[in-house]
């Protein structure tokens, strides 16, 4: 029987799947949230596009999946060439990061509008008693 797709492809592109989720959970933990304010603090003060990198969950998820690529080595397409075939699965795991992202902004997006609501309703609540 012939196969169609190798088994190391299809080992690949699940290293690439989870690396994604890792580096969108990572990136997003970096720049958005309270525990890490003191480390965005000192990437101001380092300079200014560093201060942007701990920031931008975009710009970070690429550092981290380049990383996680790096560490890991997916080749999803085999070229004979094993840089181009690191910056081919390089890009296609930012690609699923940048999905990933979106989903978790538009998910933190909502749940601090419920929390605004909730507050807003809380001070009407008791600006009637």
């Amino acid at each position: 029987m012939q196969q169609v797709i190798e088994l190391s492809a299809i080992q690949s592109l699940w290293t690439c799947i989870v690396l994604s989720f890792a580096a969108a959970s990572i990136s997003f933990t970096i720049t958005q949230t309270e525990l890490f304010v003191p480390v965005r603090n000192l990437a101001n003060k380092i300079g200014h596009m560093t201060g942007y990198l701990f920031h931008c969950f975009y710009c970070m998820s690429h550092w981290v999946v380049l990383a996680g690529v790096i560490i890991y080595r997916p080749v999803i397409i085999r070229s004979g060439n094993i840089f181009i075939d690191l910056v081919i699965s390089t890009f296609f795991t930012i690609t699923l990061t940048t999905f990933t992202n979106g989903l978790m902004f538009r998910c933190f997006i909502n749940a601090m509008a419920k929390k605004m609501k909730e507050k807003e309703l809380k001070e009407t609540m008791s600006n009637n008693k």
